[in-house]
């Protein structure tokens, strides 16, 4: 219920409160008739499962489950890792960008262009 709500009596208050809790009532049946209806829907529909498609089913669970169980392990794998760490590094530390140009190369490049036709 909203705070911000002024009622001019007590009565109004006591109105609105009735309306309210008739409204929870409606909702709370009318969801319990929509859940009934969902049971009744996924009860037909098991009913016109197939044999292929059970076990396609269970293929495709199969399949779920064993990639949870990788992701658990490789979980653990790290985790040990991370207990087993030297200063703070799991992995070895990455090795530094090989640029193309070495830096003397880009040096000579540019005392070269600054002394050809290419200036600004």
């Amino acid at each position: 219920m909203p705070s911000s709500r002024i009622f001019k009596t007590h009565e109004d208050h006591l109105r609105y409160l009735l309306r309210l809790q008739s409204y929870r009532e409606y909702r709370a049946r009318n969801r319990e008739k929509c859940r009934q209806k969902g049971r009744e829907r996924m009860a037909r529909l098991r009913a016109k499962r197939t044999e292929e498609q059970r076990a396609r089913n269970r293929d495709i669970q199969a399949q779920y489950r064993e990639r949870y169980r990788e992701h658990i392990a490789h979980r653990a794998r790290r985790k040990s890792a991370q207990e087993n760490a030297v200063d703070g590094r799991v992995t070895k530390p990455r090795p530094k960008a090989r640029h193309y140009w070495s830096a003397d190369e880009l040096d000579s490049d540019s005392s070269e262009e600054s002394e050809g036709e290419n200036e600004w």
